[in-house]
């Protein structure tokens, strides 16, 4: 494959490990070598024979270099350029199991960020030239802990996306943490009332909105079982989890429900696959997807979900994006809750170049079910935009939705004159901190509100939340 030689010779050679290396304290005459004339000896002094290491490994002389990066720890044992060049010697002669452990021991012996650096991109490289892209990854984080300066660790970032194109193993995770003044999604008022009808009730604590701290977890992971220049296969796993914890005050207004009872989780696995049609032509995608979800503890139901897309390039800049779903929910307890989800989709992106990319998109869908309390057709549009550029220190992206949903035979004792219907407005900023990533990884604060309208007080309902997560910057 040509990524591990990709990366090979951009972990080739360092000099900038020579600048900085460890102090000159060896002896004045660390080493020698015959001369070409008989009885001749020349001395070469611990500065001399790092370079004349350095530029054996440069010419391809890999045995004379790791002779000559010997010669340096016989004088130093804990010399961190000796270690390296004897890592660099090895990876470029082949022998990548070698090349890790110098480059370890040049890891472990080093005394400056440039030398940790390049010590950490050689593991990398060693482990992307035998297809292990995985660790390759791992180690490249490593290297990005400690760039020295911007250059680096934007060449360390360029690295770090080949290596995570070539990889056939793909993990991810999100975690996010965030108050909010509605964590169970109840009403915004005590009385619950239904539009012509003359039915009024008092909604218990526990439908009503309470306040407190959510956290979300996702983990996704993905191999390829099929990859070339036109089209890919993917088998993926995917875990998600919603932990809930009420504030004191929340706790007081209903004592009848505990953190437990808003928790929730799904675990899925499925299969995915895209494929371009010519080098122009649009990019068509399916999935197929088994999946469980639990609520409050207990196993709420299964699901089945099938998924198609397409995205057809407009031009240089823009792309239509269009898609279409199925999913059959199979409830644990009974089959009048079972529900046939059809949805769809239809988008348009454009980059406007400096100003930044739009995108919208509308959606629908129709959700079939002998129970009517859950039957609905939804309507929604979103518009998101993000800038081209950050600004300052911070990156954004914002977006803007609306949802319509009709529920025909919902009842509150009685039927809903003319069903129930809701409408939903959200908003979303996302506070991207540039500046103070770690490994590659930098903060992420979003902040969200929505407020929902319907004809039956209960979903009535309006959200603020902060929540603060993570995400890769590669």
């Amino acid at each position: 494959m040509s990524l591990p030689r990709q990366v090979l010779a951009a972990v080739c050679l360092a000099g900038a490990f020579l600048a900085p290396a460890v102090p000159l304290t060896a002896a004045p005459e660390a080493a020698s070598a015959a001369a070409p004339s008989e009885g001749t000896v020349m001395t070469l002094s611990a500065a001399q024979l790092r370079i004349a290491a350095l530029r054996a490994v440069q010419q391809g002389r890999f045995a004379l270099a790791a002779e000559l990066g010997a010669l340096l720890l016989r004088v130093d044992p804990e010399d961190a350029y000796g270690h390296f060049v004897i890592a660099q010697a090895e990876l470029r002669g082949g022998d990548t199991k070698q090349a890790r452990r110098a480059a370890r021991q040049a890891l472990r012996y080093a005394e400056t960020d440039v030398q940790k650096h390049e010590a950490a991109r050689v593991i990398a490289a060693a482990y992307a030239r035998d297809e292990r892209y995985f660790l390759s990854q791992v180690w490249m984080r490593r290297a990005l802990m400690v760039a020295p300066s911007e250059a680096l660790e934007a060449r360390a970032g360029r690295e770090f996306q080949a290596l995570r194109g070539a990889s056939r193993l793909r993990l991810s995770a999100n975690l996010g943490i965030a108050p909010s003044s509605n964590v169970n999604g109840g009403a915004s008022e005590e009385i619950s009332t239904v539009d012509g009808l003359p039915v009024v009730g008092i909604l218990s604590p526990s439908a009503q909105a309470l306040a407190g701290t959510e956290a979300q977890g996702e983990l996704a992971l993905s191999y390829a079982i099929q990859r070339d220049a036109r089209s890919e296969t993917w088998l993926r796993g995917f875990s998600s989890a919603r932990r809930v914890w009420l504030t004191p005050e929340a706790q007081d207004k209903a004592p009848d429900v505990d953190n437990g009872d808003f928790g929730s989780s799904a675990l899925e696995f499925g299969v995915q696959h895209r494929r371009r049609l010519g080098d122009k032509g649009p990019v068509l995608g399916a999935s197929a997807t088994l999946g469980r979800a639990w609520q409050g503890g207990e196993r709420a139901y299964d699901y089945r979900r099938a998924a198609f897309s397409l995205i057809q390039p407009v031009g240089t800049r823009s792309a239509l994006i269009a898609g279409v779903s199925w999913q059959g929910q199979s409830d644990a307890d009974t089959e009048f809750n079972d529900v046939q989800t059809r949805g769809a989709q239809l988008g348009l992106s454009h980059d406007f170049g400096a100003p930044g990319k739009v995108t919208l998109m509308l959606m629908g869908g129709e959700a079939e079910s002998d129970n009517g309390q859950i039957a609905r057709t939804t309507r929604g549009a979103q518009l998101a935009y993000a800038p081209a550029e950050a600004l300052g220190p911070v990156e954004l992206d914002l977006s803007l939705s609306a949802y319509k949903s009709h529920y025909p035979d919902y009842s509150v004792l009685l039927p809903v004159p003319g069903g129930r219907e809701d409408k939903t407005f959200r908003a979303d900023v996302d506070v991207a901190f540039t500046k103070l990533d770690y490994a590659g990884f930098m903060p992420v604060l979003n902040i969200s509100g929505a407020r929902s309208d319907s004809n039956v007080s209960r979903f009535e309902t309006e959200t603020l939340s902060f929540s603060l997560g993570f995400k890769s910057r590669f």
